[in-house]
């Protein structure tokens, strides 16, 4: 009998075990864009993006450079940052026009309807994707989680221009060109600061630059994909949006994505 009973209790602390030999803990994270396995795979926890970069096998042409890693756990502080640009937008436009300032409330607003079209991607700007890299930087090889998503884009031929100009312009790239030059053929409104640029590399790194004559910079090549933003007057908007305003785009823009051909 009481042999019976331990055969009993030992059966169900068994049971009662947690199921490790029955099934790991197991992550789903997919792999766009130039890659020769697109789609989601099924990785263990804790998997790190060597391993997705491998199992995906990335075209060597792909653009590292411009590769984006998206994670959804970044998307709400994303919509926050546009929501909050996109309404401190509305109130320079306010300003401007009760202050009889007709460019910068015509560029607000254009600028307002295209900020509020950009996409949400949760990417994580800064972070270094190049599969030989990754293979030998452990402290840029971080673990991936659920719903993640790595993109590689092809190498765009191309930069844009937005923010205080004429119109958002697609220009060619100039290699070695300096950002500044690119202004001549994107011309800046009568909104723009006069005294910096800020450029977006495809990586995701933020520059200021400046562009007057008391301030001027060395020059900056930009990388094909890069953004310029040309910021609005600083003065001009003051009391109707932050200080950080004009960064806060720039940061914004460091969140976006390139197209599978190039631009999205």
């Amino acid at each position: 009998m009481k042999r019976r009973m331990w055969v009993l209790a030992l059966a169900l602390g068994l049971h009662a075990l947690p199921p490790v030999a029955q099934a790991q803990a197991t992550i789903k994270v997919d792999a766009e864009g130039a890659v020769g396995q697109p789609g989601p795979a099924v990785y263990p926890s804790g998997a790190r993006l060597s391993a997705v970069a491998a199992a995906a096998r990335v075209d060597p042409a792909a653009y590292a450079m411009g590769a984006a890693w998206l994670q959804p756990a970044l998307q709400r502080e994303q919509l926050r940052l546009r929501a909050g640009l996109v309404y401190e937008l509305g109130a320079i436009r306010r300003q401007a026009m009760a202050a009889d300032n007709a460019p910068l409330a015509e560029g607000s607003a254009a600028f307002q309807a295209w900020l509020s079209g950009r996409p949400i991607t949760g990417r994580r700007p800064g972070a270094a994707l190049d599969p030989g890299r990754l293979e030998v930087t452990p402290s840029d090889d971080w673990p991936v989680h659920e719903g993640d998503t790595l993109f590689y884009p092809r190498r765009p031929a191309d930069i844009r221009v937005v923010g205080a100009v004429g119109k958002a312009c697609r220009l060619p790239l100039v290699p070695m060109q300096d950002a500044r030059r690119y202004l001549a053929s994107c011309p800046s409104s009568g909104a723009a600061d006069p005294d910096l640029i800020y450029v977006v590399q495809p990586d995701g790194a933020v520059f200021e630059q400046g562009a007057a004559l008391w301030n001027r910079a060395a020059p900056l090549p930009l990388a094909p994909g890069a953004w310029i933003y040309v910021p609005f007057n600083r003065r001009a908007i003051a009391g109707a949006a932050d200080d950080g305003f004009n960064h806060d785009v720039a940061d914004f823009l460091a969140t976006q994505t390139l197209g599978e051909e190039g631009w999205q």
